[in-house]
């Protein structure tokens, strides 16, 4: 019942390249998307922090609407699939898609029984290069040895891409453990980890914060952590960069 089928997507901007600045809002919008007081949010947050990109992570679409976000382009890596919704990783973008890549993970969480997804999609510079985007919510309610095997699986994806690179969402890394095995799997990938300002406002589990955003070939001018006043049981991170 829950296996995904549909692969959403929809691309206007296929001309449109990134320039030499661009913003992203990262955000677990816990299903809370299809909510007015959601939209109003967003709207404002859009109005204050303009944005290039939009990761969200637990994204609810529904299958008998158009995508709410008439703005951007998107791709979506879907989960799970009910008879009326698709939920999952979102990546809506003003500039074109060369490609994307969805992978699910091979275990399943408790409760649902579902997997979770990543979702890689790659965006031209005007020079032709590229810049990665991997939006990513890890897998949560597993073993430590599940956890760890599934950044593997995820390396192994991304491992021989070059250039410019964000790799950003909840990672669940609520344990020592998993903080250090998100660590040496973001060395491992020559990946910075974005210094976010107002921190505080991150979601913590066990007081350890899950929201990250990690990033290469890129220069991070600033990232920061958004009160949006509990729309979501998380809130958004906002950064912008300059290309290298």
């Amino acid at each position: 019942m829950f296996t995904p089928r549909q692969d959403p997507h929809f691309y206007q901007h296929q001309g449109k390249v990134l320039g030499q600045t661009f913003s992203m809002l990262c955000w677990n919008v816990h299903k809370e998307n299809l909510h007015p007081h959601f939209h109003l949010q967003l709207h404002q947050l859009l109005l204050n922090h303009p944005s290039d990109f939009l990761l969200f992570q637990e994204y609810k679409m529904p299958k008998h609407l158009s995508h709410e976000l008439r703005d951007f382009s998107y791709a979506m890596a879907a989960n799970m699939e009910t008879k009326r919704h698709i939920y999952g990783l979102l990546t809506s973008s003003c500039f074109g898609f060369a490609s994307k890549h969805i992978e699910l993970t091979h275990k399943r969480e408790l409760l649902f029984s579902t997997k979770k997804s990543m979702l890689f999609t790659s965006h031209p510079f005007a020079d032709g290069e590229m810049m990665h985007i991997v939006d990513r919510g890890d897998i949560n309610s597993v073993s430590y040895t599940i956890f760890s095997q599934e950044l593997s699986k995820i390396e192994a994806v991304i491992q021989e891409c070059e250039g410019a690179m964000i790799v950003s969402g909840d990672f669940n890394n609520w344990s020592q453990r998993r903080i250090q095995a998100l660590e040496e799997f973001r060395h491992r990938l020559c990946l910075e980890k974005a210094s976010i300002q107002e921190e505080h406002h991150i979601k913590r589990v066990f007081s350890k914060p899950i929201d990250h955003i990690f990033y290469r070939g890129l220069k991070l001018v600033r990232a920061e952590a958004i009160d949006t006043k509990k729309v979501s049981d998380h809130n958004p991170i906002h950064a912008r960069f300059e290309r290298t």
